[in-house]
C-alpha cells in the first residue's frame, strides 16, 4: 500500500492569523483551531508529499531531528483525519458514555460528541 500522501479538502475555509490558523469545515458546520505547528503542517498537507517527506522537509528548515518533528507530524495529520479535513477521510464521530448521578434509575447513555476541534500539533 502506497504511503498517505496528505491533502486538505477543497471546500475548507482557512484563515490565518498570527501564525495560526482557524478551518471552517461547511459540510459538518464546524470550526477548528491549529496552533501555528499545525497550522504549518495544514499548508503542506497540499497531496504531494507524504507524511515523511513533510517531516523530512520541516526538519531541514527547524534545525530538528527527522523522527522527533515526524513523530508530531503524524500525530497533527492524524488529527486532521479524525476531523474529516483531509480528503478521502471523513470525520470520526467520538461516542461517549456517562452515568446521570441523581436522576431516574442512573442509567447509562451514549451520545455522538460534537466539539470545536482544536488541533495543537504538540506531541504529549
Amino acid at each position: 500500500m502506497p504511503a498517505l500522501k496528505p491533502k486538505v479538502r477543497a471546500d475548507l475555509v482557512v484563515v490565518e492569523v498570527d501564525g495560526e490558523a482557524v478551518v471552517y469545515d461547511p459540510l459538518d458546520v464546524m470550526l477548528h483551531h491549529l496552533n501555528p505547528t499545525a497550522a504549518v503542517v495544514f499548508k503542506l498537507c497540499d497531496g504531494s508529499g507524504t507524511v515523511r517527506e513533510l517531516s523530512e522537509d520541516m526538519a531541514e528548515v527547524l534545525g530538528l531531528p527527522v523522527n522527533t518533528v515526524l513523530r508530531q507530524v503524524r500525530r497533527v495529520v492524524s488529527q486532521f483525519k479524525e476531523s474529516g479535513l483531509l480528503h478521502g477521510h471523513p470525520r470520526k464521530i467520538l461516542e461517549h458514555q456517562h452515568r446521570h448521578s441523581g436522576m431516574g434509575d442512573g442509567h447509562s447513555h451514549q451520545h455522538s460528541e460534537e466539539r470545536e476541534e482544536e488541533t495543537d500539533g504538540r506531541s504529549a
